[in-house]
């Protein structure tokens, strides 16, 4: 997990970012990713920060949903995400902090 202020275009100063949160495919569903979550979200608030965003890649549905059930609603933004000559559509999350 890694997460600081955010990097949009959009951005103020008010508003952090979660850049990163991986938990590997054999400890899904052990409670790690949730606990990375609660502490992202701790972090970027004790930093005062009054919201934040993140990006997730609009097929990866799984993540999404984990997404969902800690309260982030994508907010319409999006993104083209490019590497090695593949493109893939990102969208962004964002959520109250307080």
């Amino acid at each position: 997990m890694s997460a600081g202020p955010s990097r949009d275009d959009d951005r103020d100063a008010r508003l952090g970012e979660i850049w990163a949160l991986y938990v590997h495919p054999d400890l899904w569903r052990a409670g790690i990713g949730s606990a990375l979550m609660t502490a992202a979200l701790a972090r970027l608030s004790g930093e005062g920060y009054a919201e934040a965003t993140l990006w997730v890649f609009e097929a990866n549905t799984r993540a999404r949903g984990f997404y969902e059930r800690f309260g982030w609603v994508m907010d319409g933004a999006t993104a083209i995400f490019e590497r090695g000559g593949s493109q893939a559509v990102e969208v962004r999350y964002r959520r109250p902090l307080t």
